[in-house]
């Protein structure tokens, strides 16, 4: 394929003709990875691209774009690398995505269980159907380790290309942020956005709250979807309406709503309520717990329905939906419970902890921590949450990175109340002490990492996940440990 023909039209002029027509097969963003022939796009405007541009030419690249040539020989400015980039890739791969209709979700909480819970009602109403986020992408049991919440053109675009030939119809995807912000998405028309709320994260990347609510608003042009379905008791919805360009359907509990649930019954086996969804009222079940579950499950009917699925099929597939693995999976064993949930913002600790606290007949004992390498506001806020809404906190690592788990931890402290809380940075001791401390009817939240199956240790990603030392422990512990040294891990 020509490169006149996938480059993005407003960078045609940019380039000589002669360029233009020149065939391209493959195109790299890593100078590492280059092989003879393929195209060289440079994403970043920095100190490294002259580098990582004559690396390139060097491992055989046909030639390079990037913002700005630097007067290197075979490289060619254009005008914006990374919507090019999204673009061309679309092209690469046949335009698939222009084929079937794609459903996005985002939002700072929620976006894997509410694309869970589309998919899982979509496929009980017999369509083919694709899932693409943080834990990786699926066409009928077919699983593929994708790296991101987003992926970066190059993988989603193959992506949809697979899926299209087997012949998916609906694609339901997580829209992270940073996706939207870095131009990923750059090419793609959503049948239905869906926002589940916009709380403080990656304050580290964006620099403030009001770029991150840009970011998300992005999707929600008339260039980027054609439908939207927004929570308005997650999002400012006077910003929002000032942002939307597309109609949209609200969906809530506390905030008016077209789509809006009453009488909610909660258990930790559970919730069940009365839903209107536009004024046709059902009593809808779901086995995820928590009140932002049921909002997870709004988002998904308001969906659902937007796109013609009828109310029978969406009430009996939310009924049978499957644990969203790492979204608040409780294990029951001893008399004893655990949670484990991804929550790892501010806002979605405190939504767990109290969400737990109101199924909670005895103490609640929170174990977390926060990443290192990230945004640091949120530590002592954090902290703040645990320890004021838990009976006690064992604060411990989570994905260190580059920074010591001790420092992180020092961070969190600053946030605490009172003193009860514990510290062991080593995680699965952590979780081991919470469950000696626990007593029957007591309940465990081990929050943060969710389904991950590592930890991020100085570039390094060392096998480890949560469930595995519950499983472990319990196997190992018939019965509470008695005499536990509390002081050993007291600061």
């Amino acid at each position: 394929m020509k490169l006149k023909d996938i480059v993005h039209f407003s960078n045609l002029d940019d380039l000589p003709a002669i360029i233009l027509e020149k065939d391209v097969k493959n195109i790299c963003i890593d100078a590492n990875k280059v092989q003879k022939g393929d195209v060289f796009l440079q994403l970043k405007d920095d100190e490294g691209a002259q580098f990582n541009m004559r690396k390139a030419l060097e491992r055989g690249a046909e030639f390079v774009l990037a913002a700005n040539d630097y007067a290197i020989k075979n490289c060619y400015a254009i005008r914006n690398p990374r919507r090019a980039f999204a673009v061309m890739e679309k092209k690469l791969h046949g335009s698939a995505c222009d084929k079937m209709k794609i459903i996005g979700v985002t939002g700072t909480n929620g976006k894997t269980t509410t694309t869970n819970l589309i998919y899982d009602i979509l496929r009980g109403a017999g369509k083919k159907v694709g899932l693409i986020g943080t834990l990786g992408a699926k066409v009928d049991g077919d699983f593929i380790d994708t790296g991101f919440t987003t992926p970066d053109p190059d993988v989603l675009h193959e992506i949809f290309q697979k899926m299209q030939n087997q012949g998916v119809e609906y694609v339901v995807m997580e829209a992270s942020a940073h996706a939207l912000a870095l131009e990923k998405l750059e090419g793609i028309k959503f049948d239905v956005a869906v926002l589940t709320n916009i709380t403080q994260d990656h304050l580290d990347f964006f620099g403030s709250m009001q770029n991150y609510e840009k970011a998300k608003f992005k999707l929600f042009s008339l260039l980027r979807s054609r439908l939207g379905v927004v929570c308005a008791d997650g999002v400012d919805m006077d910003k929002f309406c000032k942002f939307c360009q597309v109609p949209f359907i609200s969906y809530g509990i506390s905030s008016p709503s077209d789509v809006f649930a009453i009488d909610i019954k909660q258990s930790l086996d559970g919730s069940r309520f009365i839903c209107n969804c536009n004024d046709d009222v059902m009593i809808a079940s779901c086995p995820l717990p928590g009140e932002f579950n049921v909002q997870n499950a709004l988002a998904a009917i308001a969906t659902c329905s937007a796109l013609g699925i009828d109310k029978q099929t969406i009430l009996r597939e939310l009924k049978y939906a499957p644990m969203v693995e790492g979204r608040f999976n409780v294990i029951s064993q001893n008399h004893k419970r655990v949670v484990i949930d991804f929550a790892h913002t501010p806002d979605g600790l405190e939504k767990i902890i109290k969400n737990v606290r109101t199924l909670t007949k005895a103490r609640l004992i929170t174990v977390f921590g926060c990443g290192g390498n990230r945004d640091k506001t949120k530590r002592p806020i954090m902290g703040k949450i645990a320890s004021s809404l838990s009976d006690i906190v064992v604060l411990t690592s989570d994905n260190p990175r580059f920074e010591e788990p001790m420092d992180i931890i020092d961070d969190i402290i600053q946030g605490v109340d009172g003193q009860n809380f514990f510290v062991q940075p080593d995680r699965a001791k952590a979780i081991a002490f919470a469950l000696d401390l626990a007593a029957q009817d007591d309940v465990v939240i081990i929050a943060g990492k969710g389904a991950e199956k590592y930890q991020d240790v100085k570039g390094e990603k060392r096998a480890y996940d949560d469930y595995s030392q519950v499983y472990d422990y319990f196997r190992n512990h018939l019965t509470v440990v008695e005499g536990v040294k509390t002081s050993e891990f007291k600061r």
